[in-house]
């Protein structure tokens, strides 16, 4: 099967169809087509793939049916011949845009087997192999170009678990229709959606992002920052917004003088570890988010000196059971959260959450020692937290933040009486 970055001229099925490729003028597409029909046939093969002319793209059913199984037929081929046309013969993978493009990422983690060629046609580094997945030198490289681990360039399973990393992956790529970044995943995630060219992008994603949580109850895909999207509040406008890591977990370290405050509060650890086992999943249905919570009620609010040159807007809150906190906005606070009495009517309407789901103790239901000494060293790390304003009929809405919020547990008694509660979103 052959992956590139599509170019000028690029022929289609309907110019091919019935004719003998090696008999049209080789200029532009047809002359890639033609050089990948006969390396192919030099690594004998009599039968080649390429997504250009081998799918009737004027048929939205064969295109429909297409986008829902490219995944599977990059996996099953039995070799994947990529075609970097601004890579020269001594460039690195750092240098082309193929690693910047939507539908390339599926096409570089589905194949057990390829081959990377350059501008003319020589092998990548000039490396003689039957597989560049299996070399070393090349997998370190890819890891650079790509931020992806090698154990996921060799071995990956597509499927919702760990989203938010396969988010990240495709954050910093672009397809020339928007919504082709939504569909280009579908692969990855397993999922078998609708594509309905003509959608706004941020519906496109909204889609997957929900059909990921519906299906996983995954609450790491609500890790991001920058712009909400008009499908849902607590998704992104942008793919861009899961660029940005999220909060690195408590060293090691410092995790053994955590678990040494277990033995004072044991009872109430395992008072809370019971209660959390029952609390339902996150579910996501007609474009509303059901989302179990840690709630802290904010209880002040302070608008930060305005930096005229900033196009942000700064605040500090109190929050119960958190140390103070910053959050920063793109707009104003007292406008994005319908606060009619301004900034001193905030704590009647807002609440900082920590979403919760039962992943999050790695889907253990004991109480055993390990489980409790678990739940206490992860309720007692900063989290990123979430910022809801209250709406009427007891549903809430997810302001967007400029940065991440960082929220921090005040102590472990902080953290015991905290409570959990079920959140309608929209």
């Amino acid at each position: 099967m052959f992956s590139h970055r599509w170019g000028e001229g690029e022929p289609v099925l309907h110019d091919i169809q019935g004719r003998a490729i090696y008999d049209m003028p080789p200029s532009g597409g047809m002359k890639k087509l033609q050089k990948f029909c006969l390396t192919a046939l030099k690594r004998g093969y009599l039968w080649a793939w390429s997504d250009t002319c081998c799918i009737d793209k004027t048929s939205s059913a064969e295109l429909q049916e297409a986008i829902g199984s490219m995944f599977g037929w990059y996996r099953r081929s039995h070799l994947t011949i990529v075609y970097l046309a601004d890579v020269a013969e001594s460039g690195s993978f750092d240098s082309s845009h193929w690693f910047g493009r939507g539908w390339t990422l599926q096409e570089l983690l589905a194949p057990d087997t390829i081959l990377f060629y350059t501008r003319n046609w020589s092998l990548y580094n000039n490396l003689e192999s039957s597989n560049h997945k299996a070399d070393d030198a090349i997998l370190e490289e890819l890891t650079r170009a790509t931020g992806i681990a090698s154990r996921f360039l060799t071995n990956f399973t597509p499927g919702v678990d760990d989203a938010r990393s396969r988010l990240q992956w495709a954050s910093s790529r672009r397809t020339t229709r928007p919504e082709d970044i939504a569909y280009s995943l579908f692969g990855i995630f397993n999922l078998h959606l609708p594509v309905l060219y003509g959608e706004s992008f941020e519906f496109a994603l909204g889609r997957l992002l929900g059909e990921v949580i519906s299906q996983s109850g995954d609450i790491s895909i609500l890790d991001w920052v920058g712009e909400a999207s008009t499908f849902h509040s607590c998704f992104p406008a942008r793919i861009l917004s899961y660029r940005t890591l999220p909060l690195p977990p408590i060293p090691l370290s410092e995790q053994s003088s955590i678990t040494s405050q277990r033995s004072a509060s044991s009872n109430a650890l395992r008072k809370l570890c019971r209660s959390l086992n029952k609390i339902p999943l996150p579910r996501f249905a007609n474009r509303r988010l059901t989302l179990p919570c840690f709630s802290h009620r904010v209880t002040v609010v302070r608008r930060k000196s305005a930096d005229p040159l900033s196009s942000s807007y700064a605040y500090e809150i109190q929050a119960s059971g958190l140390r103070p906190l910053e959050i920063t906005l793109p707009e104003e606070l007292e406008n994005v959260a319908s606060l009619p009495g301004g900034l001193e009517s905030a704590a009647a309407a807002l609440q900082i959450v920590r979403p919760w789901h039962s992943k999050s103790l790695g889907g253990s239901t004991k109480l055993d020692v390990a489980a409790t000494e678990q739940l206490l060293v992860t309720l007692v790390q900063p989290f990123s937290a979430l910022l809801l304003t209250e709406l009427p009929h007891n549903e809430y809405k997810r302001i967007a933040s400029s940065t991440l919020i960082a929220a921090h547990p005040i102590d472990v008694t902080s953290i015991l009486h905290s409570k959990v509660r079920i959140f309608n979103i929209v």
